[in-house]
C-alpha cells in the first residue's frame, strides 16, 4: 500500500518544483524589463537635467547645475544653453581676478594664434586689465597706436562711444580691431587728467619680431616681441653685427610685452653655454622646475666688448625673463627705466571645438631666484625720457585761451618750448607769454594767428611733437652718448633728469599694471 501511494506523490512534487522554477524565472525577467522601462522613461524625462550628472562626487557644482536647470526649464523665453555654458566658463575664469587668465571662444582663439605669428589687423597695441580698467601696456613700434600718441598706462574708457566698463580685455580687443583703413575712436584718460578722444586708423600690423641698425658705431638690435622664429631672426642680426665689426651691442626691449617663453630661453642661449639655468618655474605647491639651455651659444656674442639691455615700463614678461637671466649670468649693463614687472607664466588648453583656456599656472624666477612680479627690473643706468614724451592728449574740440587755468596748459607749454618757442613759466596758467608763443607758432604754420589752441592748431602741435619723438629716440641717444664716451653715467643720468623736470614720470601705478592682449 505504501509503495503504490509513493509514486504519485513524488510525481506531484516534481511538477511543483518545475512550476516554482518557471515562475521564478518569469518574475526575474519581468523585474528586469520593468526596471529598463522605468530607467528609459526617467532618462527621457530628465535628459537635460544637469543636476543628475556627477553630483554624487562633485557636490561643489550642485548650485551651478541647479541654476542651469532652473533657467533652461523655467525662464520665460527660450534659452540658448550653449551661451549659458560659455558665460559660466567665462565667469569661472574671471573669478580668479587674474588679468592674464581668460577663456577664448573660436574667434578669439584665432586672434590669439595670430598674436604669436605676427600678422593681424588693428591698431597695434597691447592691452591688459587692471581691476575694472582696460589699460594700454605697450603701443607697438611703428604702429597706428604709436603714431596716434598712445602711451603705456593710458586707460581706454570707451571705443567708438561704447563704454568699456565691465568688459574684459578680450571684449575690448574685439571692439578695437577692425579692417585696415577704417577708423576707431578711443576715449583715453592719461594719469589723473581729463579724458580725450583719439582717432586711430587701423592697419595691417606685421610685427617684425627683431630689427637691426648700426648707430654711431654701436649695434642696436630691437626685439619687439617673442613670437615664433624670434631667436632665428635675432641670431641672424647678431651675426651681422659681428660682421660689421661693432664692439658694443644694445639689445632693446622697450615696449616688448613678452610672448613665447621658449623663444626667450633660446634667446638667452645665444649668450650662454648649454646646461645653464635660464630661469625657474614655481608651481602653487612651491615646487621649482629648473629650465636650462640646450644648445651651443652663438660664438659671435663673444665679439662684443660690452652688451647693454635697454628697457622701460612697457618691457614685460619674456623680455624680463631675458633681462633677468643675463643680469644674473653675465656682466651685461641694463639701461632705461624700471620694467613692467610680470613674473607669472600662462599655459593654454585647447578644447575640441577650438575654444581655448589661457590661465596662469606658474611663477617664474631669475637664475638667482628673484621674482619680479609688480617690482620690475631696475636699470643700472636710469634714463628718463624728456617731458615732451609725457604731454597730455589734446583734442581738436578743446579750446585753450589766455586767462584759463587747466592741467593741459602745462602740456601745451612743454610742447611749444620743445619746438623752439620760448616759454618762461611752466605751470597750468594760460598767460600772455603762452599767447605770444602760440601766435608765433600759428604764423609759422600759416594758421589763423589768434593765440588760441584748438582745431588745426592742436592737430599741428601734436603732429610736430609726435614727429620729434619718432626722430629723436632720447633714451637710445643718451645710452649711445655714454657708450661712445661723451658722458659718464652720472652725467648722462643727470642730463636725462634735467630734461624731465616739468612733467614727472608716472611711477605710482605703472609698475602694477597687469596683460596683454593685442588690439
Amino acid at each position: 500500500m505504501s509503495e503504490d501511494n509513493k509514486q504519485p506523490n513524488e510525481q506531484r512534487k516534481t511538477r511543483s518544483v518545475q512550476m516554482n522554477i518557471f515562475w521564478f524565472i518569469v518574475i526575474i525577467l519581468t523585474t528586469i524589463i520593468i526596471s529598463v522601462i522605468i530607467t528609459a522613461i526617467s532618462i527621457s524625462n530628465n535628459q537635460e537635467r544637469a543636476v543628475n550628472v556627477g553630483t554624487d562626487t562633485r557636490t561643489e557644482f550642485a548650485k551651478l547645475y541647479s541654476v542651469y536647470d532652473t533657467l533652461t526649464e523655467n525662464y520665460y523665453e527660450d534659452v540658448d544653453s550653449d551661451a549659458l555654458i560659455e558665460s559660466s566658463i567665462r565667469g569661472m575664469v574671471e573669478g580668479l581676478e587674474d588679468p592674464y587668465s581668460e577663456y577664448m571662444n573660436i574667434d578669439e582663439t584665432g586672434d590669439f594664434e595670430e598674436s604669436i605669428t605676427g600678422d593681424f589687423e588693428g591698431i597695434g597695441a597691447e592691452v591688459m586689465q587692471e581691476g575694472s580698467k582696460i589699460i594700454i601696456s605697450s603701443p607697438m613700434k611703428g604702429s597706428p597706436a604709436e603714431e596716434a600718441g598712445l602711451e603705456p598706462g593710458d586707460q581706454i574708457l570707451a571705443v567708438d562711444g561704447e563704454s568699456l566698463e565691465g568688459m574684459t580685455t578680450t571684449d575690448a580687443v574685439q571692439l578695437i580691431r577692425g579692417e585696415k583703413g577704417t577708423d576707431v575712436v578711443l576715449t583715453i584718460q592719461r594719469g589723473e587728467g581729463s579724458s580725450s578722444d583719439v582717432t586711430v586708423t587701423r592697419d595691417t600690423i606685421h610685427i617684425d619680431s627683431v630689427t637691426y641698425e648700426e648707430i654711431e658705431g654701436v649695434g642696436h638690435i630691437s626685439v619687439n616681441r617673442f613670437q615664433q622664429g624670434t631667436t632665428d631672426e635675432f641670431s641672424k642680426f647678431i651675426d651681422q653685427a659681428a660682421e660689421d665689426g661693432v664692439k658694443e651691442l644694445i639689445v632693446d626691449f622697450r615696449y616688448n610685452p613678452g610672448g613665447l617663453l621658449n623663444e626667450a630661453v633660446t634667446l638667452i642661449n645665444q649668450f650662454v653655454d648649454p646646461d645653464t639655468t635660464a630661469l625657474y618655474l614655481e608651481d602653487n605647491q612651491g615646487n621649482q622646475q629648473e629650465i636650462v639651455t640646450e644648445n651651443e651659444k652663438n660664438e659671435n656674442t663673444e665679439s662684443f666688448d660690452d652688451v647693454y639691455i635697454l628697457i622701460n615700463e612697457g618691457s614685460a614678461s619674456a623680455s624680463e625673463v631675458f633681462t633677468g637671466a643675463l643680469n644674473d649670468l653675465t656682466d651685461v649693463q641694463i639701461a632705461g627705466t624700471t620694467s613692467f614687472g610680470k613674473g607669472v607664466v600662462q599655459r593654454t588648453s585647447e578644447f575640441k571645438d577650438n575654444s581655448m583656456l589661457k590661465y596662469t599656472n606658474t611663477k617664474w624666477l631669475t637664475p638667482e631666484k628673484t621674482w619680479v612680479q609688480d617690482e620690475g627690473i631696475t636699470p643700472d643706468i636710469e634714463l628718463i625720457n624728456p617731458d615732451y614724451y609725457r604731454i597730455q592728449l589734446l583734442t581738436e574740440d578743446e579750446v585753450f585761451t589766455e586767462g584759463q587755468t587747466n592741467e593741459k596748459v602745462l602740456s601745451i607749454k612743454v610742447a611749444l618750448d620743445e619746438l623752439g618757442y620760448n616759454i618762461t613759466t611752466f605751470d597750468e596758467n594760460f598767460d600772455a607769454n603762452l599767447t605770444q608763443a602760440v601766435t608765433s607758432y600759428q604764423n609759422d604754420k600759416n594758421l589763423e594767428a589768434d593765440g588760441i589752441v584748438t582745431g588745426d592748431t592742436t592737430t599741428e602741435l601734436l603732429s610736430d611733437i609726435r614727429e620729434k619723438i619718432n626722430n629723436n629716440d632720447a633714451q637710445l641717444n643718451y645710452l649711445i652718448d655714454y657708450i661712445n664716451g661723451d658722458m659718464s653715467i652720472k652725467e648722462i643720468e643727470q642730463q636725462a633728469r634735467n630734461n624731465a623736470t616739468h612733467i614727472p614720470p608716472v611711477v605710482e601705478d605703472e609698475q602694477n599694471l597687469t596683460e596683454e592682449d593685442k588690439e
